[in-house]
């Protein structure tokens, strides 16, 4: 089998639906089965975003041998928003690996992407594969532990606790706009992708206040860890942590709950701020013991990763929170930038607060190469500017590395687990 003779297309019949769902599921499901299969396949092409053209098959001599889908969704990054092409459900049959399948699907994926006007595509790698087809990692995942002793130490919540409805769309809505939309790698989301998850997924416990309105919820509990959690103030956060510690009673004993959260996070602070350990006697070195402990995970090409699809395109979404940053950070620098990232060129003008993309390079442009992945680490916040230049040949001035700080600060990049693909 060599790729030219490879076929991608969008899935079109039932049975072809099955045979993709299928193999997914042996691959990334739970083993539960046919039943898990169906549930899976309802949720996806039930999606309110859902368009078949999104579910791609490769075939060989009109036989299936692998399939992906490509979600289109619109990534958050500050004041920008840019159209982006989601990877999931990459799969191969067992007995077409190492056969140029995978390598179909992935310049299958970047044809769909010019074609659809996506400025990035993003995946949740396999290590070591995606690599070569020029994604790099753009987001790491980090977890909190937090001493069970030391949420029950604290004094009953006037908050209470209930299992979200569709009715509380709106409210939960609002939680996930407030606490990751400023996360580059959040994506816009309406009332009624919301509507859809709370009616077909595993239902968010919500945090209520006196008056019933909804201030926090707890998403995605699997034992000690909770995926997902968003709350506007220490009342709402204690109501949780209080309904999950309850929920471990009689279980295996365990001395710490785990919940997957942006290390920078308002719950962190909340948490750094309000819980102790009610019993430190046995403590002979305090400032190694903790009630709350954070650990991010490192590994090279095997999460989170994105490449941009045209530079040109995805400059011009990036632009709203370029200017953005800008502004804010009350810069008056004048000059022009000349971005040579692989073998494609971007201009920022900037002259006082006014940023703009231009084609024209200008007599006084200041020349800053990268590769493809640097620039694209840069633009997530992965990378720090001084790491990000070493990509390429590079000799700059310390005003224009201050420039470079300002437009591209490093650490402002999460995927919230209800966003996962």
């Amino acid at each position: 089998m060599v790729a030219s003779s490879l076929v991608v297309r969008p899935l079109e019949t039932s049975e072809e639906y099955d045979w993709q769902f299928q193999l997914s599921e042996q691959a990334f499901g739970d083993g539960t089965g046919t039943e898990s299969v169906q549930r899976w396949r309802r949720y996806v092409t039930n999606l309110p975003e859902f368009r078949p053209e999104q579910l791609r098959g490769v075939f060989h001599d009109g036989e299936q041998v692998g399939g992906y889908i490509i979600h289109e969704r619109v990534l958050r990054m500050g004041a920008a928003t840019i159209s982006t092409g989601c990877i999931g459900m990459v799969v191969t049959h067992p007995a077409q690996r190492q056969q140029g399948v995978a390598t179909a699907m992935m310049e299958d994926a970047i044809s769909f992407a010019r074609a659809h006007d996506h400025a990035l595509l993003l995946l949740d790698g396999i290590p070591k594969f995606y690599h070569r087809f020029g994604y790099t990692d753009v987001i790491d995942i980090g977890v909190i532990d937090v001493k069970l002793d030391a949420v029950l130490a604290q004094p009953p919540s006037p908050y209470t606790t209930r299992a979200a409805t569709v009715e509380d769309a709106e409210g939960v809505l609002a939680l996930y706009q407030r606490h990751y939309y400023a996360y580059t790698g959040s994506f816009v989301r309406s009332l009624e992708q919301q509507r859809y998850r709370l009616s077909s997924r595993n239902q968010p416990m919500v945090a209520l206040a006196p008056n019933r309105e909804i201030h926090g919820y707890l998403s995605f509990i699997e034992g000690t860890m909770g995926h997902e959690m968003a709350a506007d103030n220490w009342e709402a956060m204690r109501a949780l942590l209080h309904y999950h510690a309850h929920l471990l009673e009689g279980t295996d004993a365990t001395e710490t709950l785990r919940y997957r959260l942006p290390l920078d996070s308002f719950m962190v602070q909340l948490m750094i701020e309000q819980l102790e350990v009610p019993d430190t006697s046995h403590w002979r070195h305090p400032a190694d013991e903790w009630a709350l402990k954070s650990e991010e995970y490192y590994h090279r090409d095997a999460g989170w990763m994105a490449r941009f699809v045209h530079l040109p395109a995805f400059m011009q979404a990036m632009l709203p929170e370029l200017q953005a940053r800008w502004q804010k950070g009350l810069a008056r620098w004048m000059g022009v930038l000349r971005l040579v990232v692989g073998e494609e060129v971007a201009t920022l003008h900037i002259a006082g607060t006014d940023l703009r993309l231009d084609d024209v390079p200008g007599d006084t442009a200041f020349t800053v190469q990268f590769t493809p992945q640097a620039f694209t680490q840069l633009a997530f916040g992965y990378r720090a500017v001084d790491w990000a230049v070493r990509s390429g040949q590079n000799d700059l001035s310390a005003d224009v590395l201050a420039v470079l700080a300002v437009l591209f600060p490093q650490g402002h990049a999460w995927i919230a687990r209800s966003d996962w693909f």
